[in-house]
């Protein structure tokens, strides 16, 4: 069906969109001068010289509701009577987009599942699993998995993990690898990063940590050069890996001189840090170890503060992409390694490299199993008689892990990019601030979070009218946060899933437009339960799935069905009640807002 668009605007650069260039003869508009001007490389035509052009073809009303009406009487007045909406014949079209294109929440729900699937006996706690085939606890990666899974709300599961590793530290302070009796000083450092992430959820795991980094220096040469007891697997010859991946060992200790005051953390890694900078200068910047592996040293820059060098590494790297975001294992290969690809895309994103990381993230995600893991390695297409020898019929835990990093990191890059593009203010006849004031206003006392604040519009708004709160605002771009009024009592990075808070702090906790983003809904609502005091309240306004195809939404961005999202917070809050008829943007309530609010059990 060919088509004439009637509105040379926004919803007509909508209708190119959905309908398809090709498919539309030319647009109609009242204004000389886009008659005159033309408009996205189509012919605008005056409805005058428009009518007696339109023939079989659909007329489609494509401006916003306020004018329909009147564009819908001038074409009849004009002898066209076989017009329609725009908004509605775009709704369908993009609905139906929308539901049949990959579903990457899907892609993250297995990837969890997986996880969950995988995990095993501890000490006094649990552990992940080495792989799919090899159901033993394997330390290191059951320690950098921690901080993993705080960021995206699974803390009892974290907690778990904590307490099964300080069941299971050696009297030295070391760790063991997943097999014999043999420390290692990468596999203790990785412990390290879970123990400090959780220092304030678990007891005794700072001190677990402080004992471990002991351990770590009493491995450090005086040169600067860090050793492991057992070097076997660590020559710098070894293909597959070297001790330079002990650079990423070093940042907990940084760490821990920020947490404990105690300097000589911090001296120790920089000393180490110089070292293999300098003695290794050359092997760091070319790609000389599996992907994995190399993608360590990467995001070790990184945490250093080693941008620059960084940068220039990544840059040898950028030469073995290939055009479907694939990079080979090794330099001399053609299969890849899952787990590689995930760090290089996290490292990309990281750097800024939205293009790049997006295109090996993707390939990677393609690869998933249907359990919801990842093999070690698979062959490449170009070279399928390739023989890929990396945990090739083993899915390694650690791939899960990197998933999960990489997608934050490529969230975190998304909002970064758009902070600019918040909007400043919101104004109080707006139906969604009125359900949000209407619940603060019937606090005297108390405090306020609001999580996904952007601007801090909703915040400042509130302060303006029930001053005598206090306002917390919490958001996942640290750029978009410098917008916010110092009025606000404080700002922190954080996300639904990873709010930046005690339990039972919060009197209200409320989000706006926000929870589409969350990815893991429930781990979302069980994260603004666990922050709010009992007997406090939730609110959460948001798009309501009744309504998907009202406009584009992102890959990775989902609505709610009414019911299910009422079901999920019961599981927190009591007296879940929801509102449908919220009016936005000096519109008219038109369903597509949906406030769900309960009180915390």
């Amino acid at each position: 069906m060919e088509y004439i668009i009637f509105g040379a605007g926004d919803t007509g650069r909508d209708a190119i969109d959905v309908f398809g260039r090709e498919n539309i003869r030319f647009f109609i508009d009242n204004s000389p001068q886009k008659q005159k001007s033309g408009f996205e490389g189509f012919e605008v035509l005056s409805l005058e010289d428009a009518r007696r052009q339109v023939n079989d073809s659909q007329v489609v009303i494509a401006v916003t509701r306020t004018y329909e009406d009147e564009i819908r009487k001038q074409l009849l007045e004009n002898g066209i009577n076989n017009a329609t909406s725009a908004q509605t014949l775009i709704f369908e079209k993009r609905r139906k987009r929308i539901e049949e294109r990959p579903d990457y929440i899907e892609v993250y729900k297995k990837a969890v599942k997986w996880i969950y699937d995988h995990v095993v006996e501890l000490g006094k706690g649990k552990g992940i699993a080495v792989c799919s085939t090899e159901m033993i606890p394997y330390p290191e990666v059951t320690g950098y998995y921690i901080p993993t899974l705080i960021k995206w709300g699974h803390r009892e599961l974290a907690a778990s993990f904590v307490r099964g590793l300080i069941s299971t530290q050696r009297s030295d302070g070391a760790w063991n690898g997943p097999h014999g009796d043999t420390p290692y000083v990468f596999d203790t450092a990785q412990i390290l990063k879970g123990l400090i992430a959780a220092k304030d959820m678990v007891d005794g795991a700072l001190e677990a940590a402080i004992k471990g980094a002991d351990w770590i220096l009493s491995n450090m040469h005086e040169n600067g050069r860090l050793t492991t007891p057992d070097m076997t697997e660590w020559g710098d010859d070894n293909k597959t890996c070297s001790e330079l991946i002990h650079l990423y060992c070093l940042s907990p200790l940084v760490e821990l001189t920020e947490i404990t005051g105690v300097e000589r953390y911090r001296d120790c890694a920089k000393k180490i840090t110089v070292y293999y900078l300098r003695e290794h200068r050359d092997k760091i910047l070319e790609f000389r170890h599996l992907s994995h592996f190399h993608a360590y040293l990467m995001e070790a820059l990184l945490d250093l503060n080693e941008n620059d060098f960084a940068k220039e590494a990544m840059k040898n790297i950028q030469e073995y992409q290939r055009e479907s975001g694939a990079v080979p294992a090794y330099n001399d290969c053609k299969w890849v390694c899952s787990t590689g690809l995930f760090q290089l895309a996290l490292v990309w994103f990281r750097m800024g490299d939205f293009e790049r990381g997006n295109k090996a993230f993707y390939y990677a995600i393609e690869l998933q199993n249907e359990s919801g893991g990842w093999y070690g390695s698979y062959v490449s297409e170009e070279e399928p008689s390739e023989s890929n020898n990396y945990f090739p019929l083993g899915e390694i835990s650690w791939a899960n892990k990197y998933f999960l990093d990489a997608l934050y990191y490529k969230c975190t890059l998304e909002f970064e990019d758009n902070a600019g593009g918040y909007l400043d203010s919101i104004d109080a006849t707006d139906g969604r601030y009125k359900i949000v004031s209407q619940v603060v206003k019937k606090i005297t006392t108390g405090k306020v979070l609001e999580v996904g604040c952007g601007k801090g519009r909703y915040l400042l708004s509130l302060k303006k009218e029930v001053p005598n709160l206090s306002y917390y605002g919490v958001d996942i771009s640290k750029n978009v946060l410098q917008y916010v009024d110092e009025k606000i009592a404080r700002t922190e990075r954080g996300t639904l899933t990873c709010i930046p808070d005690g339990n039972d702090t919060f009197d209200v906790t409320f989000t706006c437009e926000a929870l589409e983003h969350a990815i893991d809904i429930p781990a979302a609502i069980r994260e603004m339960a666990r922050v709010t005091k009992k007997n406090g309240t939730i609110v959460i306004v948001d798009k309501n799935k009744a309504r998907l195809g009202a406009f584009e939404i992102g890959e990775w961005e989902q609505w709610f069905d009414i019911n299910e999202l009422c079901e999920e917070m019961s599981k927190y809050c009591s007296d879940v009640s929801y509102v449908d008829s919220i009016s936005y943007e000096n519109l008219d309530a038109d369903g597509l807002f949906v406030a769900w609010i309960g009180k915390v059990k």
